[in-house]
C-alpha cells in the first residue's frame, strides 16, 4: 500500500523572525539561541557572560543569520529596558523572546541558618527578572499585536527538589512564581495576540548543575528517580522551545511545556 506524504512543516519556520534569549551564552539558553537561528530567526544573545556570549553570536553568524550580543542583568529594571530597545533598534522589530536566564539552587546555609541573601538572589533574577523582561518586551509587541513570549520555569514549579544538603526553597518558589506569571500574563496579552507560555525543564547537563553532577550519590539518585535513567541534554530542549516560538502554536498560550524525562511522572 502506497502513501505519499504532504507533510507541510513551514508553521515551523521562523525565517525572518526577530528573536532574543536571555541567559543566551550557556546552557540550554545557548542551546535554544542557536537553535532558532538554524530555524532562521535573527537573534540577540543577552548575558553577564560577554566572551561567552559573543562567542555564540559567531556561531549564529556562521550559519548566515544577523546576531548581536547585549550584556544585561535582568534583575535591574532599567537595564531590562535598555537591553530591549538595544535589540529593537538593530532588529527593528522583536518578535520573539525567550526569557531563560537564571540562576541555581544554591549549594550554600540552609534558610534556617540565615541564608537570606540566597533568598533575594533567587527571586530577584528568577522571578522579578522575568516580569522585567516580560514588561519590556510587550511594550515593543502590543502595537504590533504579534509576539510569542517563551518563559525558563522549571520541574520545579511543580514539585520540591529532593537535594540533600542543598536548599531548594527559594528555586522552586521563583520557578512556581514563573509558571504562574506566565500564566497571568498570557490572559493580559491575549487581546493583542500574544502568546505566553513557558518551559519546565527537568535535570539537565548544563554549567548550573555542575555542583550535583559532582556528586556521585546525589547524580545516581537522580538517575534512580527519572524513568529516563539519565539527565537531558541541553539540545533535546530546543524542539519545545522551537514549538512554543513558531506559527504551530498560534492557538497555544498559558502553557506550561514540562520536559523532565518523566521525573515529575512519579
Amino acid at each position: 500500500m502506497s502513501r505519499t506524504s504532504d507533510s507541510d512543516l513551514s508553521i515551523f519556520d521562523l525565517s525572518g523572525k526577530k528573536a532574543l534569549v536571555t541567559g543566551g551564552a550557556r546552557g540550554i539558553g545557548k542551546a535554544c539561541a542557536i537553535g532558532l537561528a538554524k530555524a532562521g530567526a535573527d537573534v540577540a544573545v543577552i548575558d553577564r557572560r560577554a566572551v561567552l556570549g559573543r562567542e555564540v553570536v559567531s556561531q549564529i553568524q556562521a550559519l548566515g543569520r544577523d546576531a548581536l550580543f547585549v550584556r544585561c542583568d535582568v534583575s535591574d529594571l532599567d537595564d531590562v529596558a535598555s537591553m530591549v530597545d538595544e535589540v529593537v533598534d538593530r532588529f527593528g522589530r522583536l518578535d520573539i523572546a525567550f526569557n531563560n536566564a537564571g540562576v541555581g539552587v544554591d549549594g550554600g546555609d540552609s534558610l534556617a541558618d540565615g541564608a537570606i541573601d540566597a533568598w533575594h538572589k533567587t527571586l530577584a533574577t528568577n522571578l522579578t527578572g522575568v516580569f522585567y523582561c516580560c514588561r519590556a518586551e510587550a511594550r515593543h509587541m502590543i502595537p504590533r499585536r504579534y509576539g510569542k513570549i517563551i518563559n525558563t520555569a522549571s520541574m520545579s514549579a511543580s514539585i520540591v527538589n529532593n537535594l540533600g544538603e542543598y536548599s531548594a526553597v527559594p528555586y522552586c518558589v521563583a520557578k512556581a512564581g514563573v509558571k504562574h506569571l506566565t500564566k497571568a500574563l498570557a490572559v493580559e496579552w491575549a487581546e493583542y495576540n500574544i502568546c505566553v507560555n513557558s518551559i519546565s525543564p527537568g535535570y539537565a547537563l548544563t554549567p548550573m548543575s555542575e555542583q550535583m553532577q559532582d556528586n556521585p550519590e546525589l547524580l545516581a539518585q537522580i538517575e534512580r528517580t527519572t524513568p529516563m535513567r539519565r539527565l537531558a541534554k541541553v539540545e533535546e530542549l530546543v524542539g519545545g522551545l522551537l514549538y512554543l516560538a513558531s506559527d504551530a502554536s498560534s492557538y497555544t498560550t498559558g502553557t506550561d511545556l514540562t520536559m523532565d524525562g518523566g521525573h515529575t511522572v512519579w
